[in-house]
């Protein structure tokens, strides 16, 4: 499902693990803000989003709110900026937090968010500010 004539999606990434529903409701005001298709991105063991979401997705369908789901076992920083830099129609990444994802990172230091062309949205948690 789309929006008809809408070309924006907002790219919504979510970690097992880290399901706050600040994230969900973020991403689902920014869809409707900008008119905006909802792309979700799980990274989770199974091939099924965490139990978490059900209710969220439950929402979404009941609404008829345009959405795609993809559940992937592994999704890096750089995984993400390339993605939606690869693709004009995304209008913002929301994820829950800048910290935590270094962990799935082979170089640690960079910190690819720096090149998104688009906004990052953090939704869940406060990030903390380097002094």
């Amino acid at each position: 499902m789309t929006h008809p004539g809408k070309l924006r999606t907002v790219l919504l990434a979510v970690r097992e693990g880290h399901v706050d529903p600040r994230l969900l409701t973020s991403a689902l005001s920014l869809c409707r803000r900008l008119e905006a298709d909802l792309e979700i991105q799980v990274i989770a063991a199974s091939e099924t989003p965490p139990a978490e979401m059900e209710g969220f997705l439950a929402s979404l369908r009941e609404a008829g709110l345009p959405f795609s789901l993809d559940v992937k076992p592994s999704l890096r920083r750089r995984d993400l900026v390339d993605y939606a830099n690869a693709h004009e129609h995304i209008a913002a990444v929301v994820i829950d937090s800048r910290e935590g994802w270094e962990a799935l990172a082979q170089d640690r230091s960079s910190d690819p968010w720096k090149h998104l062309a688009c906004p990052l949205v953090t939704a869940a948690s406060h990030d903390k500010k380097p002094t």
